[in-house]
């Protein structure tokens, strides 16, 4: 398992020769599936990954919280052991809301949440979540296309219909 995650920690090696481990963060999607591969057993072979990150002492680790734009329940993955033992900050990520998000910081699930899609959609989310304001609903459709739409074509909050 060890070598599977070789080319990872050489990469964070690099970065944190070049610019410090406390500059240096990572993310990870312990069971998300690519192109239909998953690993057999991402307990083992992120677990090590985890440990080992500890070690350096990297800034934070992002984490996909089951698989990437689905399901948070994929099995494999322990992701409250990885917030124990990984020391930096953990950094939750896959389908927050404004509710779960603020439970996740407040019970110390995480210390960050990231978002993903919701930004997309919201280039205002900040305020709109300070303010618990309605959200623009994303459109897949648009994701990674060339040109503007889907991008720049969100209302802002004080320009929602």
């Amino acid at each position: 398992m060890e070598h599977r995650a070789r080319f990872a920690l050489e990469v964070v090696d690099a970065c944190i020769t070049e610019i410090g481990a406390g500059r240096v963060g990572i993310r990870l999607s312990p069971v998300t599936p690519s192109n239909d591969i998953s690993d057999s057993n991402p307990q083992a072979v992120f677990g090590y990954l985890v440990e080992e990150l500890n070690k350096r002492g990297i800034a934070f680790i992002h984490f996909v919280e089951g698989a990437t734009g689905g399901a948070r329940d994929v099995p494999g993955f322990d992701f409250a052991w990885a917030r124990k033992t990984f020391k930096g900050a953990y950094i939750a990520n896959n389908g927050y809301d404004r509710a779960m998000a603020i439970q996740a910081v407040e019970s110390g699930h995480a210390d960050a949440v990231a978002f993903g899609r919701l930004f997309i959609a919201n280039p205002d989310l900040v305020q709109r979540l300070k303010k618990n304001a309605p959200l623009n609903v994303p459109n897949p459709k648009t994701f990674y296309t060339p040109g503007p739409v889907g991008y720049i074509d969100y209302p802002a909050l004080g320009n929602a219909a």
